[in-house]
């Protein structure tokens, strides 16, 4: 069975549809990957680490989709998240920090080189 990760780096900050348009689209993959019963995680990196926040937001259009993939979450690039200043309300809603891959003066990022050399499927957002 394949494996596949995840990665979404757009911010919901930026303008227009397009940024809305990328978390839909990674959360019906990740919704449909469930209902599929593949062996999937999500990743939150960059600026994308501002998701967290506006997802738990119940009435934002896409929570009910990130409700029910909401348990595959892996988590959410500790630096990146401190960067954004998205760190506390990754925190606040229980999503894992993650630290593997340590950049210079910033801390620990999600290691995607790891998730490929595992050979996963790596598909971004």
């Amino acid at each position: 069975m394949s494996q596949y990760s995840i990665v979404i780096f757009n911010d919901p900050k930026s303008p227009g549809d397009e940024s809305l348009g990328r978390i839909f689209n990674a959360l019906v993959l990740a919704a449909d990957l469930k209902a599929q019963r593949q062996d999937f995680e999500i990743y939150f990196q960059g600026a994308g680490t501002r998701w967290i926040a506006v997802l738990e937001d119940t009435n934002h259009p896409a929570h009910g989709l990130y409700a029910l993939v909401k348990t595959n979450i892996a988590g959410a690039s500790k630096a990146c998240a401190t960067v954004f200043n998205a760190k506390e309300d990754v925190e606040k809603y229980g999503i894992n920090l993650i630290d593997q891959f340590q950049i210079p003066g910033l801390g620990g990022a999600t290691s995607i080189a790891s998730l490929l050399i595992q050979g996963k499927t790596v598909i971004t957002f």
